[in-house]
């Protein structure tokens, strides 16, 4: 009954099952099987010895087991041990390491020509399409230009290959996998017809593999680890950008402007001028790490010494038990770090922020260490933290989006480990920076416009000031007309509150309006009033307005500063423009 009841505790609970009360490192728990986990941030460490701890071959999480007729039998490098391992992550870093070289530009140009494809209009399958960013990032650095893999067909792949190894969920969740082996199969066969396949396959040869054995090792790290775990971090990269304040986002914005400009694109060199980029992505990564488990066996029997708040403790373990390390929990350490469930942007920052990286475990690893053939460290730590930051600063220097609901973490639900508990979905995404965006990246700018700019339904808000002098309030019905740079142009749209008495002298009024069609930027507005009451004329301040107010949209102001008379229409552009001639100056009340 003790695994009934701890499987059916991890599938409602997950990582909050495992939850510690920092008393003690080490806890024996029961999550269908009986094991050990292991939570505190320097103990989890003491697993990445691997003359003391062996990884679980073919078992992959907490609860996972990697079907074997999905990697052609073999293991793959970041589950197998020994020389054996030695052998194929040999050559898996020899192959990252060469994909590596061109990372930032081949994230630039999937992050932006992926975009050119998405339109303006609402995204369900966001996650999806992130997928495909992550892939075409990354797989044609290895595989060559002229093979195209579909995110779908990865996370297909993904589906069928990984298992629930314990018994009772394995009952209830049989399906057929059709459809998931006509992924691999079609992966397969792109993989051995690209222009790169026989030159990988040489390559493995150098280091003692079979074709076999080298294809294995081209698919299943390649595409799980590799592209599929990219694009997990990449949505939960994307969602923590939606819950810092749009003052941080702009500040994060400013830092990678500057850098894209002055190496005029995405690069080596730029990236590394983005301290405060880097810094993010690494809390993005303490904050959701991937995976949230590592699966162990003691190879000897060993003592491990370790402190908590309780006192000093020591602890026996027998060769051949099983040994979790929860990386969500060690990156939650708060011996380690500083208010550990709050995201918090600048933790990596300056010299308090470099001491904490030698604590940053995700990637099976102390981050100041390096993958080598000896650890099991993953071998696109690199390329992974290179991608992710080049991704996420050009997102969020030239674009801006509205989700369809806000991201949330409870650490509670199995089937999505670190990404947010809800979906993220796109409700509205706009060019936000068109300036910057034609003059870094010229060539992607007009596919991009096209594109994303086919204009939706957006929300506006309209702020106008009235002035202080005598008799500049109106009773009149008051509209406004928006243009955008690509033609599109509003309907008329009257700015009315029907509860408040609109326009009184001195007052400053905002109007919400609902279902508009335009885009950024704002070009120029037409400001009017009508006859009903054809003496009352109103003196305008100013008027500004906002596109997508809810998710801090861009804002363009328009200084008027001038009576609008019965059937006046006014054209302004941002920064304000020369009055009429006949304009009647206002008299001082």
């Amino acid at each position: 009954m003790g695994s009934v009841l701890g499987t059916l505790q991890l599938l409602g609970w997950n990582n909050q099952m495992l939850k510690p009360n920092r008393e003690e490192d080490f806890v024996e728990k029961n999550i269908g099987f009986p094991c050990r986990v292991v939570t505190g941030n320097k103990t989890v460490q003491s697993v990445f010895d691997i003359d003391l701890f062996k990884k679980e071959e073919f078992c992959f999480g907490v609860v996972g087991e990697v079907r074997k007729d999905f990697t052609e039998g073999v293991c793959p490098c970041i589950l197998s041990n020994g020389k054996i391992h030695e052998k194929n992550k040999g050559f898996l870093m020899e192959v990252i390491a060469k994909a590596g070289e061109d990372i930032p530009p081949s994230t630039a140009l999937s992050v932006l020509s992926n975009i050119s494809k998405w339109g303006s209009t609402p995204m369900s399958d966001f996650e999806s399409k992130l997928t495909d960013v992550a892939a075409d990032a990354f797989l044609p650095n290895i595989f060559g230009e002229s093979t195209h893999f579909h995110g779908e067909e990865i996370r297909l792949y993904r589906s069928g290959a990984i298992a629930v190894r314990l018994s009772i969920v394995k009952a209830l969740t049989g399906r057929n996998l059709d459809e998931e082996r006509r992924a691999m199969t079609s992966i397969l066969e792109k993989i051995k017809t690209s222009e790169r396949y026989q030159q990988l396959l040489d390559l493995g040869k150098s280091y003692g593999l079979g074709e076999k054995e080298a294809t294995a090792q081209l698919l299943f790290p390649v595409f799980i680890n590799g592209a599929y775990g990219l694009a997990a971090h990449l949505v939960c990269t994307f969602a923590c950008l939606d819950t810092i304040s749009a003052e941080d986002r702009e500040e994060l914005r400013e830092e990678a402007l500057a850098a894209l400009k002055n190496h005029r694109g995405l690069t080596r060199e730029s990236l590394e001028e983005m301290p405060k980029i880097e810094s993010f992505v690494l809390e993005v990564l303490r904050f959701c790490p991937n995976p949230v488990f590592w699966s162990t066996i003691a190879t000897c029997p060993t003592t491990v010494e370790y402190t908590t708040d309780s006192g000093e403790h020591t602890l026996k373990i027998e060769e051949g038990e099983r040994v979790y390390a929860s990386s969500y929990w060690a990156l939650r350490d708060p011996a380690v770090f500083d208010k550990p469930e709050d995201f918090m942007w600048r933790r990596f920052l300056g010299p308090e922020g470099d001491a904490l990286r030698k604590h940053h475990v995700t990637f099976h690893g102390r981050l100041t260490d390096t993958p080598a053939v000896n650890n099991h460290m993953c071998p696109g730590k690199d390329v992974s933290l290179s991608a992710l930051k080049g991704s996420i600063a050009i997102f969020n220097t030239f674009f801006g989006w509205e989700l369809q609901e806000p991201p949330f973490w409870t650490g509670k639900k199995l089937s999505r480990g670190s990404l947010p508990d809800n979906e993220v979905k796109i409700k509205s995404f706009w060019v936000q920076h068109p300036e910057d965006l034609k003059e870094i990246f010229p060539s992607h700018f007009q596919d991009i416009v096209n594109e994303v700019d086919d204009v939706g339904d957006i929300d506006v808000l309209v702020k106008t000031k009235t002035g202080k002098y005598s008799g500049s309030g109106t009773n009149s019905n008051v509209y406004i007309r928006l243009f955008d740079d690509k033609g599109h142009q509003s309907r008329e749209l009257q700015l009315d509150v029907w509860w408040k008495d609109d326009f009184e002298k001195g007052q400053e009024g905002q109007y919400k309006l609902k279902d508009i069609k335009v885009a950024a930027p704002i070009v120029k507005i037409e400001l009017f009033r009508d006859g009903c009451h054809p003496d009352d004329d109103w003196y305008c301040e100013s008027v500004s307005v906002q596109l997508n107010p809810d998710n801090n949209g861009p804002t363009y102001d328009f200084p008027v500063n001038r009576w609008i008379r019965q059937n006046d229409h006014v054209w302004l552009s941002p920064g304000g423009g020369e009055p009429p001639k006949d304009d009647v100056n206002p008299i001082d009340d």
